[in-house]
């Protein structure tokens, strides 16, 4: 079955990026979830984000589309940020991913999972 990956991309206090991923066994993972019949790429991830981290997903906004290759499967990834909310709901949702397994590491954390993904693939819609 098709996947598709998602993370959320935060600007942190000196103004550096951070990613959503989840952590195990000192790996990192994004979050993956398998594209439903009769749902785009775009919709499937936007369900997961709903129903899985509990995330008001009409507070995010689409921030880059790749394809990228994931254990030898063609991936959609979408990188959404948060649009405009307020610090408090910010502060209550980053607390609640953190519940749920969740971090928000800087890129330069994440190598090891970089290395697994080839970004050398270009967009496609569905």
């Amino acid at each position: 079955m098709k996947q598709v990956a998602g993370t959320i991309m935060l600007i942190d206090k000196t103004g550096a990026p951070k990613f959503l991923v989840t952590e195990s066994a000192a790996d990192y993972h994004l979050m993956l979830a398998d594209q439903e019949d009769g749902r785009t790429p775009l919709a499937t991830i936007l369900a997961a984000i709903k129903d899985q981290l509990g995330l008001n997903v009409n507070d995010l906004r689409l921030g880059e589309l790749s394809n990228v290759i994931i254990e030898d499967q063609d991936v959609s990834l979408f990188v959404f940020e948060w649009g405009n909310i307020a610090a408090q709901q910010l502060s209550e949702n980053i607390t609640s991913l953190q519940a749920k397994g969740y971090t928000f590491e800087h890129p330069k954390t994440l190598r090891g999972l970089l290395t697994q993904i080839d970004m050398s693939g270009v967009p496609h819609f569905n």
